[in-house]
């Protein structure tokens, strides 16, 4: 038994693991035929020193190749060792009796390859979990790629385009070309791949709000290309905005203002900037050729990616006021964080906003 178990320790093979069964069995009948043959000194088949080769018989299932193939062997090992018992003890007319010790060394056996069996089981199905979770997160990340990609067409490209079908002839002005180099620089880079929050920095209180906010950088880029735009409204309340909220939502305002210039056949609008205690608005006017949203075609990506996308990402929402010969008004709305006492930021509660709107228009 001890050389067949030490091969079948080298190489776990089911011809080995046979043949120590074979051998095992053989050894424990001999061993206990001959035990029980001296009635005197063992006078029972239960007796712990009877049982020691019936111990290493059933401890073959520790070196199955696997917890269910221990489980086999390790039953047949047990029923095998009892069977040579039964039939030794009979021909040597000594009673038989079910020893404790085989008995409780091969159901505990049992009990850790069984539970080995359900921990890896339970193991898989973990794996498997993350695995699809992984899956599912990459599927989004590309989704959300793809967004930004349509999105960056849009606030690049297409920018640019129409800067320059609208340039005077003759040397671009140093306001465009400025613009234009930044926006190959964008192209080239990947800064538009991460997070808006690590580019962004947090806007400035009061009235600095205003002048530091991408909101009033995109207004200044389309005046810079010949649109005279009025402002209105609480200025100051866009310092309420998260650096991302406030990037998303001037990228919203630019391409409002872009379609302006596209589609209105005028070169004026009016944005207007209201404060509620969980949200900022902005709306985008213009008095010029309207149009049927629902009879857009599948090319105007902008409205959609640019604008509705952009801000429903934010947890906000978009209402579009229009019908051909009557203008175009675009309410942006977007949720902020309400700012406790204490410094907290509360979603739903707020004191009630007192500032006093800023009656000033900004020069156009």
């Amino acid at each position: 038994m001890a050389a067949v178990l030490i091969a079948l320790s080298l190489r776990r093979t089911v011809a080995l693991t046979i043949a120590y069964l074979v051998t095992g069995t053989v050894a424990t009948y001999l061993y206990t035929i001959t035990v029980l043959g001296i009635p005197a000194l063992f006078p029972s088949s239960n007796v712990f020193l009877v049982t020691l080769p019936k111990l290493a018989l059933v401890m073959i299932g520790g070196a199955g190749v696997s917890a269910r193939a221990g489980v086999l062997w390790s039953s047949t090992a047990f029923v095998l060792a009892e069977a040579v018992t039964v039939y030794a003890a009979t021909q040597t007319e000594v009673p038989y009796g079910a020893d404790v010790f085989t008995i409780s060394t091969y159901l505990f056996l049992v009990s850790v390859l069984l539970l080995t069996v359900f921990v890896r089981r339970e193991w898989s199905v973990q794996i498997a979990l993350h695995r699809a979770m992984q899956t599912d997160q990459t599927r989004l990340l590309r989704h959300e790629l793809d967004l930004r990609t349509l999105a960056l067409g849009q606030d690049t490209t297409l920018q640019q385009l129409v800067a320059l079908a609208r340039a005077h002839p003759g040397p671009l002005s140093a306001n465009l070309a400025g613009s234009i180099r930044d926006t190959l620089q964008t192209l080239r880079g990947t800064d538009w791949l991460t997070d808006a929050d690590a580019l962004s920095v947090e806007p400035h209180g009061g009235t600095d709000a205003w002048l530091t906010s991408a909101v009033y950088a995109a207004i200044e880029r389309s005046r810079d290309r010949g649109l005279v735009v009025e402002v209105t409204g609480d200025r100051a309340a866009l310092g309420r905005l998260s650096p991302a909220s406030d990037r998303e939502l001037s990228l919203a305002v630019q391409q409002c203002l872009v379609n302006v210039i596209l589609h209105s056949g005028i070169v004026a609008a009016e944005v207007v900037i209201e404060s509620e205690p969980s949200s900022i608005s902005l709306m985008v006017m213009d008095a010029g050729r309207g149009f049927t949203e629902s009879e857009t075609g599948a090319d105007r990506l902008g409205l959609r990616q640019a604008v509705r996308r952009r801000i429903e990402r934010l947890g906000g929402s978009v209402s579009i006021l229009t019908r051909p010969g009557a203008g175009t008004s675009v309410m942006l709305s977007v949720p902020v964080a309400i700012e406790e006492p204490g410094g907290h930021a509360e979603p739903t509660k707020q004191p009630e906003q007192t500032e006093t709107p800023d009656p000033e228009r900004v020069a156009q």
